[in-house]
């Protein structure tokens, strides 16, 4: 005579412990899950944030080209006025102001000496800001005289300093319509002053 074997229903135990593994392997997906997609948006975040800092380097440099574009164009192309360190022209787009830009160092732009014509008429206009500023050389206002001897002549002249300083900003207006980036680039040049005998004029 045959005898059937009965199946063994599961233990309400063992049910416990197959929910158990299934809720923990549930768990680890989804944090791995998450894992990934934090990873994600790291990566786009810094791959946003590199496009954003090569795009304001190349309009911070538009900028300061287009200055400098503009100072050639005038009959004197950078005066030399008195005394130094000061701010001998300057601009700031209108979606900027200058108490927050995101990567000024020392930018300040006083409203006698504006000139809008600084900035080159380009659609970045409103996000850059430009200024010339006269720069002391050591403790005076020129170059020293006596490292300029021009040949044997005997005929001195002096050198003012001049810096030209551009920036484009678009991370302080949180303008989420291009790219979030803030660079600020600068060049130095040196402007002969008439020429002068002797060491008379300081």
């Amino acid at each position: 005579m045959n005898h059937h074997a009965h199946a063994r229903p599961p233990s309400r135990n063992e049910h416990g412990a197959a929910l158990a593994t299934a809720v923990f392997f549930l768990v680890i997906i989804t944090l791995l899950g998450l894992a990934a997609m934090r990873a994600g948006n790291i990566d786009l975040r810094l791959a946003q944030n590199e496009v954003g800092r090569v795009d304001a380097l190349q309009n911070g440099q538009t900028a300061l080209d287009g200055m400098w574009a503009y100072r050639k164009t005038q009959v004197d192309r950078l005066p030399v006025l008195p005394g130094s360190n000061y701010v001998q022209g300057c601009a700031i787009g209108d979606k900027l102001s200058s108490s927050d830009l995101s990567a000024q160092q020392g930018f300040s732009c006083p409203s006698d000496k504006v000139d809008v014509n600084l900035l080159p008429a380009t659609i970045h206009k409103g996000y850059s800001y430009a200024a010339l500023r006269r720069e002391s050389v050591g403790s005076g206002d020129y170059a020293p005289v006596n490292a300029l001897r021009r040949g044997d002549s005997g005929d001195r002249f002096q050198l003012a300093s001049f810096t030209l300083i551009a920036g484009y900003d678009r991370v302080s207006t949180n303008d989420g319509s291009a790219p979030q980036g803030g660079a600020e680039v600068a060049q130095g040049i040196y402007v002969r002053v008439a020429q002068i005998k002797g060491l008379t004029q300081q």
